[in-house]
């Protein structure tokens, strides 16, 4: 698989120094998000994401806030050393919708969407289901966009479902229609002389009103292959597992990559850690892959072939100098897939919290087969 070959220079460059209203036109006139990078004194430092501006200062001084502030540091990968392991692990590390490549004296850009193209044969016999997140974060259609934004902020996600009052998938909101639809204010000139009054009416208009629809959906049956294909032509980055009308799943790009991994990963390897403004030095790591680890193993049972990854990030918050730190779990086994998120001050009571949260989930689902497996037989044994 040559990978080389799908490395474009179809991007844009901008300097640390600019503010945040000048990126806005960018993605505005864009229909897929592009490559943004930044440059400083010369020198690619890093990329700009959607996800960014929606948590940096874009809802109140875009024409003062530097995007130096908020900008995401990214790994490179020399043409030399292209591989789609490496290529894949950087997508779900960093979570960016391009990798960069260093060539000889100048950068290059994997896209997401090219690179999925290109390992689409991987997933052969794969179904939605297999890899669908069961967890569908939502809004309520009547909510404002200031909820939703809220809610993306509060869930670490770029896009959120919009239900009915019957929990029925009427729409999706992304960070970039708010981005589009609320903040650029139809694109013209006012962005950034607006009062914070003004701003606040701004992000009360109703989801419904800025949303898109109808959405893009499919079936947990369907293959992934399918998914890959109707992300690629619709042009957006998720796609909601729907069971009726009623949204049963959901499943993104990274899901794919992760799906990916986990295949291409050495057996040995059943757990992932990655982080986010998190440092881990060996010992701390390997004692976390050995608490990680044990778990798989008290559960080998139940839950056969298994995969756990594990995302951690540091967030704003301090308690006697003790980072708040975020953490989110993905457990893929042959009984399904498992996800939780948790939050507690410091690495160790964060993974513990969170993992203590995991283990709830899959002993309910546990009991839940204990339970039908018992029926069925009091039921053989009375018939």
């Amino acid at each position: 698989m040559n990978i080389g070959e799908i490395v474009r220079d179809d991007y844009d460059v901008i300097s640390v120094n600019e503010t945040i209203s000048k990126v806005i036109p960018m993605l505005s006139e864009s229909k897929h998000e592009r490559a943004i990078l930044v440059e400083e004194n010369g020198k690619i430092v890093g990329i700009v994401r959607e996800k960014d501006l929606i948590r940096g200062g874009l809802m109140t001084t875009p024409r003062e806030t530097k995007i130096k502030k908020f900008f995401t540091k990214t790994g490179i990968i020399h043409i030399s050393e292209l591989t789609p392991e490496r290529v894949a692990r950087r997508f779900v590390e960093d979570s960016v919708p391009f990798v960069l490549v260093k060539l000889n004296g100048k950068i290059g850009v994997i896209y997401i969407n090219d690179f999925l193209q290109k390992i689409k044969q991987e997933f052969e016999n794969v179904e939605v289901g297999d890899v669908m997140n069961p967890e569908v974060i939502v809004v309520r259609s009547s909510d404002s966009a200031a909820k939703a934004l809220a809610t993306m902020r509060d869930y670490g996600v770029s896009r959120v479902v919009v239900v009915d009052d019957e929990n029925k998938v009427v729409g999706i909101i992304t960070g970039k229609d708010i981005i589009d639809r609320v903040v650029s204010l139809g694109k013209d000139d006012r962005l950034g002389h607006l009062s914070m009054k003004e701003k606040i009416k701004t992000l009360s208009i109703i989801v419904e009103g800025i949303m898109s629809y109808p959405v893009v959906t499919i079936k947990k049956e369907n293959p992934i292959a399918k998914a890959i294909d109707l992300m690629v032509e619709n042009d957006i980055s998720s796609l909601v597992v729907v069971d009726g009308n009623v949204p049963g799943g959901i499943i993104t790009k990274k899901d794919f990559l992760e799906y990916y991994l986990k295949k291409v990963t050495p057996k040995e390897y059943e757990v992932q850690i990655i982080t986010k403004g998190v440092v881990l030095d060996d010992s701390e790591t390997e004692v976390l892959l050995k608490d990680l680890n044990k778990f798989l193993k008290k559960f080998k049972g139940y839950l056969g072939k298994s995969h756990l990854f594990v995302y951690m990030k540091k967030l704003k918050l301090y308690y006697r100098r003790i980072p708040l730190i975020y953490v989110r779990m993905k457990l893929t086994s042959d009984r399904g897939t498992f996800f939780v998120t948790g939050e507690s001050w410091g690495i160790e009571f964060a993974i513990h919290v969170t993992l203590n949260k995991l283990e709830r989930q899959v002993i309910k689902d546990k009991e839940l087969v204990v339970n039908k497996r018992t029926m069925q037989r009091f039921y053989e044994e009375t018939l």
